[in-house]
């Protein structure tokens, strides 16, 4: 792990998930935190050896690759911890997330997992969905509302430098896993389109590096939008259960499931394309010998 600089107090750490740091003084401010206790014990190594400390920590958004390091940090330095109105709750019942990905109920131990739930950590302070501003440190921080990839997923904006958590994935990487994870797919796009609308000095998503302009990654992450829901209109043209339209829409992306984590965030990623298209009337349901059908409308 490596400190890198953006500009003036604004750093963050290269990680599989992009660790934020934002510098006043000797303290630290850290945007999500990592999968796990060894993350967070890396990140805890790597600022003492620079001679900063751990005043508070912002979480983007609750899914566990980003808070999983919060209760080690917290437990170490006692930082403050900040998160989103209903995220807040998953990050202290990290249960939810698997459970909602087993439809609500209780998930098979399989589920069980540091991927799929992250270790429960407190949240000191619960950003509200009308909240602006954060004033840590002596600092001002803009908040901004980035819903769609999770249901209040949260940016950090300071000197024209914004924190975007998931809002928007790499090329690369969408051609490695090639259905992003999404929960709400109209507000997913809304976001999008105010992204897109911005001109910050410099974008620092979780997956991949610090960008200058994200127009062309917005349009590429819009064209895989609009390619999966092309995909789901043409299978559709005969009625599928919901399980063979998964099934199918994986084998058009060449997709093979090898685990249950693996299978149900794909599952979610595509029932919230099924969710939007069907809020369009571009498709409906139908119930037939206790079995629920999509069919084009």
């Amino acid at each position: 792990m490596e400190l890198k600089k953006i500009k003036g107090q604004i750093y963050y750490i290269p990680n599989v998930v992009n660790i934020g740091c934002i510098v006043q003084g000797n303290d630290v401010i850290l945007i999500d935190t990592g999968l796990e206790d060894a993350v967070g014990k890396k990140i805890i190594n790597l600022l003492e050896k620079e001679g900063l400390d751990v005043k508070a920590v912002i979480n983007t958004h609750s899914h566990a690759d980003h808070f999983g390091g919060n209760a080690y940090i917290k437990e170490k330095t006692g930082a403050m911890i900040y998160a989103p109105a209903i995220e807040e709750a998953a990050i202290k019942y990290p249960y939810f997330e698997p459970m909602y990905l087993f439809s609500g109920a209780n998930p098979v131990k399989e589920l069980h997992n540091k991927f799929l739930m992250g270790k429960p950590s407190p949240v000191d302070y619960v950003i509200g969905s009308e909240e602006e501003t954060l004033e840590i440190l002596g600092l001002s921080l803009r908040v901004r509302s980035l819903p769609g990839h999770s249901m209040n997923q949260i940016g950090i904006e300071m000197d024209n430098v914004i924190f975007c958590g998931d809002v928007f994935v790499a090329e690369e990487i969408l051609k490695k896993h090639k259905i992003p994870f999404n929960m709400d797919i109209q507000k997913h796009r809304d976001t999008l389109h105010w992204l897109k609308g911005t001109n910050y000095e410099w974008y620092i998503p979780s997956h991949s590096g610090p960008i200058q302009d994200v127009k062309e990654v917005v349009d590429i992450n819009f064209q895989v939008l609009d390619e999966i829901d092309q995909c789901i209109g043409t299978l559709l043209a005969e009625p599928q259960t919901t399980e063979e339209l998964v099934q199918h829409v994986c084998d058009a992306y060449e997709i093979h499931c090898t685990n249950l984590g693996q299978y149900y965030l794909f599952h979610t990623a595509i029932m919230a394309h099924i969710s939007a298209l069907s809020d369009q009337k571009k498709i409906r349901s139908q119930i037939e010998n206790n079995r629920v059908y999509w069919v084009v409308s």
